[in-house]
C-alpha cells in the first residue's frame, strides 16, 4: 500500500502551538526532557529507535505513555534507508513497529527516516507499515552544539505551527565523531526553549495535536 500523506510543520495557524520532537532515544536524556514538558504543561513526541526499546528502553516508553507523550518509529537500528533494499526496509520498520505496539497498545502513527535519508522508494517500500513520516521546520544541530546556542537557533523566528527536531540521544552505531558523547546540552537547551515559548504564549504539543490544530 502507498505510504500516507507526509506531516509537515503548519506555519501560520492561529492556535499557540509548536511541536518539539526527540530522536534517537529512548535513552537516560528521555525522561529529564519529558519532565520538562510537563513543567510546562507541554508534551513532545519522541521517535525511538527499536532495538533501544528492546532493551532497558522499554520502561522509559512506558513512562512517556504515561506522561501523555507520543511515540514515533525511528527504525530498528537507526539505519540510512536509502542504502538498504526495499526488503531491508520494511524489516527495520516493521520490528520498530511491533515492538513499539508491545507498549502502546497500537502501531505507532508516525516515523521519521534517520538522517531524514527518505525519497519516494523509501516510502513506498515503507507503506503504511508506520503510519504518516514526519518532517520538520527547524533542525538546530543540537548533537554538537552548547544548550544556549541550540535554544537560540529554536526561538529564532519560532512561529506556531513549527515542528522542530532535537535528540534524546545517541544512536549505538554512531561513530564517535559524528556527534557529542551526550545529550546534556539537549537537555539544557529544551529547558531554555520552553521558558520562551512560556514567555511568547506558546505551548509545545505532539505531532497529533499539531497536526488537529487550527
Amino acid at each position: 500500500m502507498p505510504s500516507p500523506p507526509m506531516v509537515e510543520p503548519r506555519r501560520g495557524i492561529s492556535a499557540p502551538v509548536v511541536a518539539l520532537t526527540f530522536d534517537d532515544g529512548p535513552s537516560r536524556w528521555t525522561e529529564p526532557i519529558a519532565e520538562l514538558l510537563e513543567r510546562h504543561d507541554g508534551r513532545g513526541t519522541f521517535f525511538a529507535i527499536g532495538e533501544e526499546v528492546a532493551g532497558e528502553g522499554r520502561a522509559i516508553i512506558e513512562r512517556l505513555v504515561a506522561g501523555g507523550h507520543e511515540i514515533g518509529n525511528h527504525t530498528w537500528t537507526h539505519a540510512d534507508l536509502q542504502t538498504l533494499g526495499d526488503e531491508e526496509i520494511r524489516d527495520e520498520m516493521l520490528r520498530t513497529s511491533e515492538k513499539l505496539a508491545e507498549t502502546l497498545r497500537a502501531a505507532p502513527r508516525y516515523w521519521r527516516a534517520p538522517f531524514f535519508r527518505s525519497d519516494e522508494r523509501v516510502r513506498a517500500a515503507v507503506g503504511d507499515l508506520a503510519g504518516r513520516e514526519v518532517w520538520y521546520s527547524n533542525m538546530p544541530g543540537d548533537w554538537e552544539l552548547p544548550g544556549e546556542e541550540t535554544a537560540r537557533r529554536v526561538v529564532a523566528g519560532l512561529e506556531p505551527g513549527d515542528i522542530v527536531v532535537l535528540h534524546d540521544g545517541r544512536p549505538a552505531n554512531e561513530p564517535p565523531e559524528l556527534s557529542w558523547p551526550t545529550r546534556d546540552a539537549t537537555v539544557e537547551a529544551v529547558g531554555l526553549i520552553l521558558d520562551e515559548l512560556a514567555v511568547r504564549g506558546l505551548r509545545a504539543v505532539t505531532i497529533s495535536e499539531l497536526v488537529s490544530s487550527r
